[in-house]
């Protein structure tokens, strides 16, 4: 989706404004501050056996989905806007999606905190240490330009009832130990989208968020900006979370009980009271063909973290590393 409004002062087009929280006219500069961006209002848990019944859908505007015949991403977009093109593939054979789809707003939103220029930035500072990368990759015209999106991230909270058993070494002896913890699970993200969390770099990136500074969902956070749809449901997001939510409760373990470090630990797990957030998330992403493969590049835009796959040219590791001998002997 891309949100827009107009100016009240001169009737231009206002713009969400990254790293202000505010709206700045296109046309003639002005800033309005959105308030439920400066707000200490935190953004609402809802409960999950009720989600359905519970959840909003109200966007803040009438909106539709628009789906990529390509790649199969599915955005959010005002009612009004023309569908554009794909920020994940790049293609421009986007269309409507069922316009009858009753669709679930988020109840918060982390809004861009890095500007696109800085974006570019933090790329051609990372690439010079991709040692494969190919040479004047960063130069490519294409890679001038990130394209800002909202992605779909479900955060999950829950009380949990854990009984365990595992051994540990004294004086050369193998001795066992079990017990039992409480322990509430805070704001434990899930990526709702298909398009990049089957890839483990970019997940690293999109779930470094500081959930905790999320605001209430303001439709002014998207003007300017796309929003994907999830792909991945609450219940899927949920159901999907066992292994990664198993290994942070097993890493508590050895907190419990610092002078004696458990190996082989088992665990059974009771969960209560389970609670979610659903958020977007602003990302820079970059998508482009290199030899007729699609590579991606990921920032997270509020923390400016990176991540990506790129092409690798073994012609620029020679060149790279013969200059680099030829330096260290006072060749160049």
């Amino acid at each position: 989706m891309e949100q827009t409004g107009k100016c009240p002062s001169c009737g231009g087009t206002m713009l969400f404004n990254p790293g202000f929280k505010s709206l700045v006219c296109q046309s003639c500069g002005r800033k309005d501050i959105i308030p439920e961006l400066v707000s200490k209002i935190a953004v609402n848990e809802l409960d999950f056996l009720s989600a359905q019944n519970t959840a909003s859908h109200d966007w803040g505007m009438e909106v539709k989905m628009v789906t990529c015949k390509q790649c199969g991403a599915r955005m959010i977009q005002n009612k009004l806007q023309m569908s554009g093109m794909c920020p994940f593939c790049g293609s421009t054979t986007v269309e409507a999606a069922d316009p009858s789809q009753d669709i679930m707003a988020p109840t918060g939103v982390i809004p861009f905190a890095i500007t696109e220029n800085r974006a570019l930035y933090i790329f051609k500072d990372w690439i010079k240490d991709r040692f494969l990368a190919p040479e004047l990759l960063s130069e490519n015209a294409h890679l001038n330009k990130f394209y800002g999106i909202y992605i779909p991230l479900f955060t999950f909270d829950v009380l949990t009832e854990n009984r365990y058993t595992g051994n540990y070494k004294d004086d050369n002896r193998t001795l066992f130990k079990c017990g039992k913890f409480q322990y509430q699970v805070d704001d434990f993200p899930v990526v709702a989208s298909r398009q990049l969390a089957s890839d483990k770099l970019l997940l690293n990136v999109i779930k470094d968020y500081r959930t905790n500074e999320a605001k209430p969902y303001t439709a002014d956070a998207l003007a300017g900006f796309p929003c994907e749809h999830y792909s991945i449901g609450l219940t899927e997001a949920w159901n999907s979370l066992g292994d990664d939510l198993k290994s942070h409760l097993v890493s508590q373990v050895n907190k419990l009980d610092k002078s004696k470090y458990l190996m082989g630990i088992e665990m059974a797990t009771d969960y209560f009271n389970l609670k979610y957030k659903y958020l977007i998330v602003p990302v820079w992403l970059n998508s482009f063909f290199y030899d007729n493969k699609l590579y991606t590049i990921v920032i997270n835009g509020q923390t400016g973290k990176i991540d990506g796959q790129w092409p690798k040219s073994f012609g620029t590791f020679a060149k790279k590393t013969a200059l680099f001998f030829l330096g260290s002997f006072g060749l160049d």
